[in-house]
């Protein structure tokens, strides 16, 4: 300062400036300490919490396993296919969810295999999708309440809204195609049980007195068949290939899984559509009479260790004949659905194949749950069974 001014006075440029900056400084300092004391004393009881949250969003954003020390608050869970070795299939990339839609979704089978993809669209490493997936297709509103039906009672009141469901004109391949669009793969079955019923009003009927064949995976119990003509083969050929085509015109549907169900009496006729359609496929056959549990709850899991072959693509396939297994020897429904959905995890969509399922001789034992039994880890219970059974199939 000058020794010659008086004091107090105005400070000068420089004299401002320099005490501007150490305001700042001491400012700075300030707040760091609070910021400190802030983080170190009120923050304390969130980090457990805050490491959760980051645990969470990198599990699910990239797929990558957080580091061991979040690893210690967030326990990642596995699922049962993460516990079989080396899956080929939608879960080999489970951050990149597929869609599934689930042709003739109103019969029983279709139901079963819908309310597996819904619990394992619920967990992370299945690679299944949530949200709109997965699509119940069907013909009219009757596939809405028959699913419905099945899934509030098998599946812990789980339900299908409107928009996870899908009524289509099985006539109209380009009809169909606009229902899949953006779906990456698709359950079909061969020989539907068909129902004739009028068309739901406001989907595609061209006057208020149209009919239709609604068509229902397997079976749907209380199904009326009696306007239906007694050699319906080409009904069931047509149908299925317009299925197909609309799958493979769709550019989005990579792969089908095909259900030989028990009235299929020539099963080459569908698998020659496949192959003329260039698609790849999973073609199921099983070769003992199949069963329903009537008192199925997804709980229970599967009933029995299922043997699963695999026979040559090009191989002539003859029909099924059930009766010949014995009735002492079946295949529950239960199992063949579950099945169904571990072959979409496994197995490798790019490749065609054919599977044949058979009843084992060394059946799951059963144990009842107790009251607070958790199933928040498996989309069904002992489905690793089945995946270690389709882990050398290629």
């Amino acid at each position: 300062f000058n020794n010659q001014s008086t004091w107090p006075r105005e400070p000068s440029g420089i004299e401002s400036a320099v005490l501007l900056s150490l305001s700042q400084r001491v400012r700075n300092q300030t707040n760091r300490k609070a910021r400190h004391h802030f983080t170190t004393k009120k923050m304390m009881p969130f980090k457990p919490f805050i490491a959760a949250v980051l645990a969470f969003l990198v599990t699910t954003t990239t797929g990558f396993a957080p580091s061991t020390r979040i690893n210690n608050v967030v326990k990642i869970r596995s699922t049962s296919i993460q516990m079989t070795n080396n899956p080929k299939g939608c879960a080999a990339r489970p951050f990149d969810k597929k869609k599934i839609a689930v042709f003739g979704a109103g019969g029983y089978l279709g139901a079963t295999v819908f309310g597996f993809l819904q619990r394992a669209a619920s967990l992370y490493g299945t690679g299944i999708a949530g949200g709109s997936s997965p699509r119940a297709v069907g013909a009219t509103r009757s596939t809405s309440e028959a699913l419905n039906k099945e899934l509030t009672t098998s599946f812990s009141l789980a339900y299908a809204g409107e928009d996870l469901i899908r009524l289509v004109d099985t006539t109209n391949v380009d009809h169909i195609k606009e229902r899949v669009k953006s779906f990456d793969a698709a359950v079909l079955g061969t020989v539907y049980q068909l129902e004739r019923r009028a068309v739901t009003l406001n989907t595609y009927e061209k006057t208020p007195n149209d009919k239709t064949y609604d068509f229902y995976l397997d079976e749907r119990y209380g199904a009326r068949e009696d306007d239906v003509p007694a050699d319906d083969a080409d009904i069931h050929l047509d149908i299925f290939r317009n299925m197909v085509k609309a799958c493979k015109e769709s550019g989005s549907v990579q792969h089908l899984v095909v259900l030989e169900t028990p009235k299929t009496a020539r099963p080459m006729d569908f698998v020659n559509i496949l192959d003329e359609e260039g698609i790849a496929y999973t073609y199921l056959r099983v070769k003992n009479a199949m069963k329903k549990d009537v008192y199925f709850t997804f709980d229970k899991g599967i009933k029995d260790n299922l043997e699963v072959v695999s026979v040559p693509v090009g191989s002539s396939l003859e029909s099924i004949d059930a009766s010949k297994s014995g009735s002492d020897c079946v295949v529950y429904r239960e199992d063949v659905a579950a099945l169904i959905v571990q072959s979409l995890m496994s197995l490798d969509w790019s490749k065609s194949r054919i599977l044949e399922a058979s009843a084992s001789s060394t059946p799951v034992d059963f144990v009842p749950p107790g009251k607070k039994a958790k199933f928040d880890k498996e989309w069904c219970t002992n489905s690793k069974l089945i995946g270690e059974k389709l882990i050398n199939i290629a």
